[in-house]
């Protein structure tokens, strides 16, 4: 039976992103099976693919970082994190040769068995000879080396290699999948992954978080306060945020996948630091409990209040892979008395109520088209936290942003935004001068993806300019007025 691979796990083993691996599926019309491709297919698709060579094996001195110290193993059994990766690495040498020669034995199995049915057929002195031939052949098959390379040998051995340091992980209910590597709970690597997983504490109190094991096998990394009962437990019930993957597994769990399905959450957040960027921009971050986190779709906002009754709206700019660690750009405005206690200084000590998410300015996962964001003035927040996110689920074939706005408080964004473009290859990025007209944007996006069409665009900032851009951006060659495509955030 031939071998299938998710395709999370083919894009790794091809060295490929998961959204480039689609769109080369799509383009060669090739059609995938629950979501899976075989090891057949995939070579034929990436025949050069340098399966020696993967970024795991050079996570050796990582791991050694992170590694407890030597003196926290009690029982002496595992060795230095070093020499166990080096072992493992040899065991996959092994591997490779050992599958290797198994499909040398079949290869040889089935033409042996095919050359028998030949010589059954064949009557007097002719089969006498077939019978001879066919014993020349197996002899000269036993003695000839088997081949130096073989490539499906190649990758069974790595994704056997893959499993072991990161387990994947498919929600049955989505058929979203993840990656479960080192210390990682199933809901941490979840949400690291741009899940929308529901869970409450995330440490082992509520049971907010409690999903059914399908298939494969889990292990309990932290104990939890909260009781499974005997039967939920007979049932393959766990707790995500205290278990971890063995094996790959598929899980039934409670995944939001519209903003709608994400609950209206009030959360008392304390003020972690506030960074002054220009005498009137800062960056608010905020820090919630370890019991109590946001829960929040990229692209949305919240309402911010003080200890004062002094509240105000705005867009998360962090990812919500951490719902502990909020951030927001406030700008001081006039009559403002939230933004006014950020500058003045006297919020660094209040606790801030969170209360949300609003907005449906959020990605949409099941996308596989090219996207482009477009943000001006204070639309950076929720276009940063949907890159953030777009990164993570790794759906698209390419993202290209495009960021209007060249003030010196921007620096700290324009690095991030240009170590994305220098690190991913299906990412790129455009700064624009603050005075760059609508017409001229939408000329920039124009020239430089003739295709934008078939593309989804996020575009974010303040109210009049954005309705502007959305209306020039439907008016480029082959957008339809009103198109569906452009998603609009007022900021």
């Amino acid at each position: 039976m031939a071998q299938l691979l998710p395709l999370s796990r083919a894009a790794r083993l091809a060295g490929v992103t998961r959204g480039e691996l689609q769109k080369r599926l799509r383009d060669e019309g090739i059609e995938t099976f629950e979501g899976k491709i075989t090891v057949t297919r995939l070579l034929s698709l990436y025949p050069d693919a340098d399966l020696e060579s993967d970024p795991v094996f050079e996570r050796i001195q990582k791991i050694k970082a992170d590694a407890r110290p030597k003196r926290d193993y009690t029982d002496g059994l595992l060795p230095e994190p070093e020499v166990l990766m080096t072992r493992l690495k040899e065991v996959n040498a092994v591997l490779t040769r050992t599958k290797s020669s198994l499909n040398y034995a079949e290869q040889v199995l089935k033409e042996t068995l095919q050359r028998l049915a030949h010589a059954r057929s064949l009557v007097g002195a002719t089969k006498l000879q077939a019978t001879d031939e066919l014993r020349d052949w197996l002899e000269h098959k036993v003695s000839t080396e088997m081949p130096h390379h073989d490539a499906r040998a190649a990758l069974f051995a790595r994704d056997a290699f893959l499993k072991v340091l990161a387990p994947s992980v498919r929600v049955l209910s989505t058929g979203h999948e993840f990656f479960v590597e080192g210390r990682d709970s199933l809901l941490e690597a979840g949400l690291k992954a741009g899940l929308h997983l529901q869970y409450g504490c995330a440490s082992g109190n509520c049971g907010a978080c409690k999903a059914r094991l399908i298939s494969g096998k889990a292990t309990q990394i932290r104990p939890h306060d909260y009781v499974l009962g005997a039967r939920e437990r007979e049932a393959g019930y766990l707790l995500a945020c205290s278990w971890t993957a063995v094996t790959d597994l598929v899980i039934e769990a409670i995944e939001a996948r519209t903003p709608a399905e994400l609950p209206i959450q009030e959360v008392r957040a304390g003020v972690d630091r506030i960074e002054r960027l220009a005498d009137d921009v800062a960056i608010l971050r905020l820090v919630t409990p370890r019991t109590n986190t946001l829960r929040f779709m990229a692209g949305q906002s919240v309402t911010l209040t003080d200890e004062d009754d002094n509240s105000a709206a705005y867009p998360l700019a962090s990812c919500p892979c951490d719902g502990r660690h909020l951030q927001f750009f406030v700008r001081r405005r006039e009559g403002n008395r939230f933004s006014a206690a950020v500058f003045d200084g006297s919020l660094a000590t209040q606790v801030v109520h969170v209360q949300g998410p609003y907005g449906d300015f959020v990605l949409r996962e099941d996308n596989t088209a090219p996207i482009v964001f477009v943000a001006t003035g204070d639309g950076i927040a929720p276009i940063k936290s949907l890159v953030e996110h777009a990164i993570s689920i790794d759906t698209a074939p390419w993202m290209h942003l495009y960021l209007v706005d060249d003030a010196p408080w921007l620096s700290n964004v324009c690095n991030l935004c240009r170590s994305w473009h220098d690190a991913l290859d299906h990412f790129r990025f455009t700064l624009l001068p603050a005075g760059t007209t609508v017409p001229e944007i939408v000329d920039a996006i124009g020239a430089d993806h003739a295709d934008v069409a078939s593309s989804l665009v996020y575009v974010a900032g303040p109210p009049a300019r954005v309705e502007e851009l959305a209306a020039d951006i439907r008016r480029l060659p082959d957008c339809s007025e009103g198109s569906p495509r452009v998603m609009l955030c007022e900021v």
